[in-house]
């Protein structure tokens, strides 16, 4: 009867032990895990497999949701790395970007890592996040990316320089090296008739005072000048323009711009 009993209580305990949680290096797991597992030197060492692509299932036999494999393979479309399996297809698991990498987003504020360019002091944001900014060469403020394209540097540039113009006003040497050409009747060697009114006064219709005779002479008649040799006419014309400036800006889609520097 006693062995019976041993028995019976050694079932309820396995039972109850197969239900409960698992931990390992630890006496106490997290209730609400199935495993948890617990080290302050070592870590756990995930299956390693060769993976010939995302889209086809081996080492699987066919793709399983929620399967993670550390795959050794490079091949195809897939390279060393962590993958998980979302049920048609691996995908390999992210990993941060880079502190400084640069993103256009519809979001309107710091979020996840990720903080808004807007030209904002340094010491505003968070402190373990301030050093990452320094090491970037944003000592005092972030570059502020209102109303900016962004560019890759030349040779002479610093990173991160504010510069250019929506706008530009062509000057006379912008515009283009072109000799415009035109004539004149061409009268060459040419005279001048006139009228002599013969005797009597008028009113002098010159710089001379009135009543003064204008006239060459007493007869009247028409005469001809002497000749007057060849001779150039000078003409001017305005350009009509009146220096309005000309916008460059192309077409464009507004957005945010942000600056990972983690969290």
């Amino acid at each position: 009867m006693k062995n019976i009993l041993l028995y019976i209580i050694l079932i309820l305990g396995i039972s109850n032990k197969i239900k409960a949680q698992v931990g390992i290096g630890t006496a106490n797991p997290s209730n609400n895990s199935v495993l948890e597992v617990s080290s302050t030197n070592m870590g756990v060492l995930l299956t390693r497999n060769n993976i010939s692509s995302t889209a086809t299932p081996p080492p699987l036999s066919a793709h399983v949701k929620g399967i993670i494999t550390y795959n050794l393979s490079n091949s195809n479309d897939v390279s060393e790395g962590l993958y998980q399996n979302n049920g048609t297809k691996w995908n390999k698991v992210s990993y941060d970007y880079p502190y400084g990498t640069i993103s256009n987003s519809f979001a309107t504020a710091d979020n996840n890592g990720w903080y808004l360019l807007n030209g904002r002091a340094v010491s505003s944001l968070p402190e373990n996040v301030q050093s990452r900014a320094v090491s970037l060469g944003f000592a005092t403020n972030l570059p502020n990316t209102d109303d900016r394209f962004i560019k890759t540097k030349d040779t002479s540039e610093a990173l991160a320089l504010l510069s250019g113009s929506s706008t530009i006003t062509l000057a006379q040497t912008n515009l283009p090296s072109v000799t415009f050409t035109g004539t004149t009747n061409s009268a060459g060697n040419h005279t001048h008739t006139y009228t002599d009114r013969g005797t009597g006064t008028t009113t002098n219709s010159s710089s001379g005072p009135a009543g003064a005779n204008p006239e060459a002479d007493d007869t009247a008649g028409t005469y001809t000048t002497e000749l007057s040799g060849d001779h150039s006419h000078t003409v001017s014309f305005s350009s009509g323009g009146s220096s309005q400036p000309i916008n460059v800006t192309p077409s464009y889609l507004v957005t945010n711009v942000f600056i990972y520097l983690g969290n």
